[in-house]
């Protein structure tokens, strides 16, 4: 097999799209937003008083995707289809399952809240269903290579040597302390850093090598099989990563790596059948049970897993069970969105364009610009008078901290644009290089739903696929 059968198909399916599924789930946000507005409690909100309206929101949002699915299931993956749904996990999960309660917020921040989901998601509906923007030279010519098996295999272990020098130069390529500090607690490995990084700051770039990992195994499994010698070094070398990633215990950066192999799996067949369907339920599955021991071990270390002690699990009193929470936990972002929009503009101004310049300025070291912006213009932190953590209020949130509902509209146009330009990868390109593109971008844009700092985050692995792409192609053009 030269590439994937099923190409064609992916881009049949991801590129083509109507002004009728645009309309309904329009409509069916709309109401869903109106919904679950009438269903706020009027006065006091309890643990449990929005899981009405979080079920009604979810319900709304949820129409569009599901007649997609049953008209052309790989439609999902659109990248305007998982914006839609993102809201539901990042923002309303927690609400239904009535983890905390909102007594402390008022109706008005809860109504306002609801609404702005409901616009951002309307906005990135009309902002799709544009014209796709111009890609870039750089971009076009990387989706238009094609590599062997060979090629492939030589791909996955350029990715892993590179991806690992983030976790060996800090260790000093001593194997055995790699292996004792990814076991333990997420602040206590040697390559962790604080906010403010120097020269280390360019090591933490070279993991994004790493995210490429599990997806090139899904390459070479389709060439060789699941059971052939390569295919399993491929498992080996993304198991072994995959566990230095999740010892920073940022379950988002697993979710994302997973989450980008299990796109192109799917977009990988050239017919889905119900088999299909009960692996990528029990893949998904596992991928939360994976997600939820992160978030109990990740204070403690993955090595108490296996009944190892670390100096952190020594530390704490209390005792860690297996799986002993009772709610699958995200973030408690609606909570916390509420809370900005209780103080802003009321107590602190709009902050405008300064967290888009720290987002944007990110990649730059530090070294390079010492005074480079340090925080985005408002720390929801130190507004509610706690210290030494930090808060995430979704893309949402920090689109009204900058600009209210106005800002909400254009990021939601915005993601949308970028939504459509991911389409236009496949319909200039049916190499399979476009496809791993295409899977990148679309988890980019998934967990870009808790933060832009995020999308920008992710979009880092393009510009590494991108590099080790090139360099191969030029390897094989100096080849006899």
């Amino acid at each position: 097999m030269s590439s994937f059968a099923a190409t064609s198909t992916a881009q049949v399916a991801l590129v083509s799209g109507n002004a009728q599924a645009t309309l309904l789930a329009i409509i069916s946000t709309g109401l869903g937003t109106a919904v679950a507005i009438y269903f706020i409690p009027t006065h006091g909100v309890g643990i449990k008083g929005l899981f009405p309206s979080a079920v009604a929101m979810s319900l709304g949002l949820m129409v569009t995707p599901m007649a997609a699915i049953l008209h052309q299931p790989r439609a999902i993956l659109r990248g305007e289809y998982l914006l839609t749904l993102a809201p539901i996990y990042w923002l309303l999960l927690d609400l239904v399952q009535n983890v905390y309660s909102m007594a402390t917020i008022e109706n008005e921040q809860i109504i306002q809240a609801f609404f702005g989901i409901g616009l951002f998601v309307v906005m990135v509906w009309i902002g799709a269903v544009r014209r796709p923007w111009r890609i870039p030279a750089v971009v076009m010519s990387a989706a238009q290579q094609e590599f062997s098996l060979n090629a492939y295999f030589g791909l996955t272990i350029t990715c892993f040597v590179v991806g690992m020098l983030t976790f060996a130069i800090p260790c000093n390529f001593n194997i055995g302390q790699m292996v004792y500090y990814v076991g333990q607690e997420r602040w206590g490995a040697p390559w962790g850093r604080g906010q403010l990084g120097g020269w280390d700051a360019f090591l933490d770039h070279l993991q994004y090598f790493g995210y490429l990992l599990p997806m090139l195994t899904v390459v070479v499994s389709r060439y060789v099989g699941w059971r052939n010698i390569r295919t399993l070094m491929c498992c080996a070398m993304s198991l072994v990563m995959t566990l230095f990633l999740a010892q920073s215990g940022s379950r988002r950066v697993i979710g994302v790596v997973i989450g980008m192999a299990l796109v192109l799996w799917v977009l990988g067949h050239q017919r889905l059948r119900l088999k299909h369907a009960m692996q990528i339920c029990l893949a998904i599955i596992a991928l939360l049970v994976a997600l939820q021991i992160m978030l109990e071990y990740r204070n403690v270390g993955l090595a108490s897993l296996v009944g190892i002690r670390t100096d952190a699990a020594e530390s704490r009193e209390e005792r860690i069970g297996f799986l002993e929470q009772e709610h699958l936990r995200v973030d408690d972002n609606f909570y916390r969105l509420c809370q900005v929009i209780q103080f802003i503009p009321k107590s602190y101004p709009f902050v405008y364009h300064q967290y888009f310049l720290y987002v944007l300025v990110r990649p730059i070291p530090r070294v390079f610009w010492p005074d480079k912006p340090v925080d985005p213009g408002f720390d929801l932190p130190s507004a509610v008078g706690v210290e030494g953590v930090s808060y995430s209020y979704s893309v949402i949130g920090e689109l009204y901290m900058s600009l209210g509902f106005i800002g909400i509209a254009i990021g939601g146009w915005f993601y949308g644009r970028l939504s459509a330009m991911a389409r236009g990868l496949l319909t200039r390109s049916n190499k399979l290089s476009a496809l791993v593109m295409y899977s990148v971008v679309i988890m980019a844009l998934f967990s870009g739903m808790r933060s832009i700092l995020e999308l920008v985050l992710v979009s880092y692995v393009v510009l590494a696929w991108i590099a080790v792409s090139k360099l191969f192609s030029k390897v094989s053009a100096v080849r006899p």
